[in-house]
């Protein structure tokens, strides 16, 4: 049955839905009576459950939901969207406060400052040794610290180049290796009297990553000294601002406003030919004019490799329990469900996620979904840029350093002093 509602939904049939990411609460009920964190029989339970899903991402969880109700009569789950860029701090002021939810999606970065300062039940004796061995490494060790783990994957994160083929055959080009083919690319598809743009460049740290990283360029050194005022940084910085101020293949466009939503609409309305995103991007895409009367007309290829290799960065949301909750017991058979080899399964087929699990992996409807199989050979196959706790906070800065490098506020030259200044600022 699960399986049929989710076939049902990823071909378009009609599914009742009982959640809107960043606006609605989700409430699956059910009756009867629970075991509490003591042992004891208790009134039926409520499990909180704060995810940051995107609302095309989270349709995925109405049918996983509706199972889990059905199999836990005695438990409640009230689902709440947190929009991602607040995620970290409402979550951190809800603990202290005391008002944790029972389960929260938290991304890979934060992880580790969340289970040094308390605030994260510890979970290997809680869940199932069959499922921590079937993780992926890159999945396992986003959720160990200390030799301890501390949530359960849900999804792993990367980046892949998505193209419109249209464009590309009707510029007879192939989806670009290197950097420099990269280059020549965008430009044979750039035709900006008819309003057509070869690339466009989000200002993110993100997606800064493999340019800074494919010309040698990092954060920090081998001591966790901040090094990112370098050679090789300023030559990825100029890469880009020469495909924006000399070739012209990326919009003329404020980059200090929405430029994230201004290149999914734009990608999505085919006046943009190329981007970097990752798959929580695609149920999204294939919604927009580009893409509506043929979802194969979106391509996915690799990340362009630069002068030192082909990177991309890697990310991993899992479910995790704060500490101290009255329904632990509860909280687990939760994630342990939600983030079982079957709902997994079900979730990545519908969203064109990657799986967290080896055994995952060997499906071949994953291997083969032809949005899925670049994403998965980026993960296996690219170098992945540095895994440091530090990396989260440098996001901010970094995005108003691209921000005013694109708009031609300042010189990269400045704007990496700026940055520098930040981050010896940061609270």
């Amino acid at each position: 049955m699960f399986q049929e509602l989710y076939s049902s939904l990823r071909t378009g049939g009609l599914l009742v839905l009982f959640t809107v990411a960043f606006a609605t609460i989700l409430v699956i009920a059910g009756c009867g009576v629970s075991a509490s964190k003591s042992g004891g029989t208790t009134q039926e339970v409520k499990l909180l459950f704060w995810h940051t899903l995107g609302a095309a991402e989270a349709e995925a969880l109405s049918p996983m939901l509706q199972e889990f109700a059905a199999k836990n009569p005695g438990i409640k789950v009230v689902v709440e969207a947190i929009p991602f860029e607040n995620a970290r701090v409402k979550f951190e002021q809800a603990v202290k406060a005391g008002l944790a939810p029972d389960i929260f999606r938290s991304d890979r970065y934060w992880i580790s400052k969340f289970a040094d300062a308390g605030y994260l039940e510890q979970l290997d004796e809680a869940i199932s040794q069959n499922d921590i061995a079937d993780l992926l490494p890159i999945t396992r060790s986003s959720v160990t610290f200390h030799g301890k783990i501390w949530g359960l994957p849900h999804t792993v994160d990367c980046l892949a180049l998505l193209y419109n083929k249209a464009h590309f055959k009707e510029k007879d080009v192939t989806p670009p290796d290197d950097f420099d083919s990269f280059t020549q690319v965008a430009r044979k598809l750039t035709a900006p009297e008819k309003g057509r743009y070869g690339f466009f460049m989000s200002p993110d740290g993100w997606w800064f990553e493999p340019f800074l990283y494919g010309f040698g360029g990092r954060y920090f050194d081998a001591s966790g000294t901040l090094a990112f005022r370098s050679e090789q940084t300023l030559k990825a910085t100029h890469f880009l601002v020469d495909l924006k101020e000399n070739l012209k293949v990326i919009p003329p466009v404020n980059f200090r406003s929405g430029a994230y939503k201004m290149m999914m609409q734009s990608f999505k309305g085919g006046q943009v030919s190329m981007i970097f995103n990752g798959t929580w991007a695609i149920r999204d895409i294939i919604t927009g004019s580009a893409f509506k009367d043929d979802s194969g007309n979106l391509g996915v290829a690799l990340i362009p490799r630069g002068p030192v290799g082909r990177f991309s960065p890697i990310g991993c949301q899992s479910l995790v329990i704060p500490k101290g909750g009255h329904h632990f017991k509860e909280a687990v058979r939760f994630i342990s469900f939600m983030c079982s080899s079957e709902m997994e399964s079900a979730f990545v087929k519908h969203n064109f996620d990657i799986p967290t699990r080896k055994s995952l992996l060997k499906d071949p409807e994953i291997q083969n979904d032809p949005f899925l199989k670049p994403f998965i050979e980026q993960i296996q196959n690219a170098e992945i840029t540095e895994n440091s706790p530090e990396s989260y906070r440098l996001y901010a800065p970094l995005e108003d350093f691209l921000q005013k490098v694109l708009n031609g506020d300042v010189i990269p030259e400045d704007a990496i002093k700026d940055f520098e200044n930040a981050w010896k600022n940061k609270p």
